[in-house]
């Protein structure tokens, strides 16, 4: 069978498109044409991790620039296929390839006002004025897969997996200033570290709360060093967590606490702890779920609020507006 989802976007953001209509997923599908064998391929949306967002483990498709509290479904599919082997009723292997790497995409003209910014700085101690870059992406031509085993026991379940692929986000790689007619500019080279992902994920009953849900994501990662300008931004193995509570009141409730060790842009020894908590109230006879999310950050005491709201017209079609502020 061939299955597909349509989305509708509008952002003010200057980093994406207004508005854009764009394919989510569209794949073929067969489900028991080999026995116990199921397989998707096509433009693949893959989740790993049981945590309802900022999952260590889940690092198959790329998303666009920045960073949503509200809306997790904004990955991009990819090209690859999805292969899940059923060993009984509660054992799984589940096998996932994407045959060319996909890095997050970036405008051009936003990505280079980016890394003006953050390197006119540098060359200006050194008494040298940047006026323009030039930027060259350094992009794997290799396949990015990944395997999870995963069994579900009495209360809980839970699942071990291995990524081999590399960061979504580019990193520096070379830069060297040069003189042209209209000043100096800089030369900057783009490249994205492999990475290895060693991973454990769970979920099940909250012990001592009937009906409250406990999640956990845990990934140990092994990074390609990565040196610029004589210093390394990644080299150790390192470690990120994402553990997190949910519970639904007798009043359609939604709430959720989650702690998390090294947020989405935080790499290598960058990680610090995070608080964040999640609240959804489902409206009797009612199409709008207003929302409620917020941070902080153990480390410097900075916050992130948002405040917004969904209406489903219909199962198939719905509307999320939001408000985000942050206090720093």
């Amino acid at each position: 069978f061939i299955e597909g989802d349509l989305v509708i976007r509008y952002t003010d953001k200057p980093f994406a498109d207004p508005f854009m209509i764009i394919p989510k997923e569209i794949y073929i599908g067969a489900y028991d044409l080999v026995p116990q064998l199921d397989i998707r391929t096509g433009m693949l949306i893959v989740n790993w991790g049981s945590s309802d967002m900022f999952s260590p483990l889940d690092n198959f498709n790329p998303t666009p620039p920045g960073i949503s509290l509200t809306d997790i479904s904004r990955k991009i599919s990819v090209l690859g296929i999805d292969a899940t082997y059923y060993f009984n009723d509660i054992t799984f292997l589940q096998a996932v390839c994407f045959p060319n790497f996909t890095p997050t995409y970036m405008p051009e003209e936003y990505e280079k006002q980016l890394y003006l910014s953050m390197f006119s700085p540098l060359f200006q101690a050194q008494g040298i004025e940047i006026t323009s870059i030039n930027l060259t992406h350094n992009t794997p031509e290799k396949p990015v897969w990944g395997l999870k085993l995963g069994r579900s026991f009495t209360s809980f379940d839970a699942a071990i997996s291995y990524y081999n692929g590399y960061y979504l986000n580019a990193y520096p790689e070379t830069m060297q200033p040069v003189l042209g007619p209209s000043g100096m500019s800089l030369d900057l080279g783009l490249g994205y570290p492999k990475k290895d992902v060693f991973g454990f994920e769970f979920q099940g009953d909250f012990p001592g709360i009937e009906g409250a849900t406990l999640r956990g994501d845990l990934a140990y990662i092994i990074p390609q060093p990565w040196e610029v300008q004589g210093e390394y931004v990644l080299k150790d193995p390192y470690l990120k967590a994402a553990i997190g509570a949910d519970y639904t009141t007798s009043f359609d409730l939604y709430l959720n606490v989650g702690y998390i060790w090294g947020f989405a842009f935080e790499e290598g020894t960058e990680c610090s702890p995070y608080i964040f908590v999640n609240a959804r109230q489902e409206l009797k006879d009612s199409k709008l779920t207003p929302n409620y999310m917020g941070g902080i950050s153990l480390h410097d005491k900075s916050m992130v609020n948002s405040i917004g709201a969904s209406y489903n017209f219909t199962d198939d079609f719905s509307i999320n507006l939001s408000y985000l502020f942050m206090y720093i």
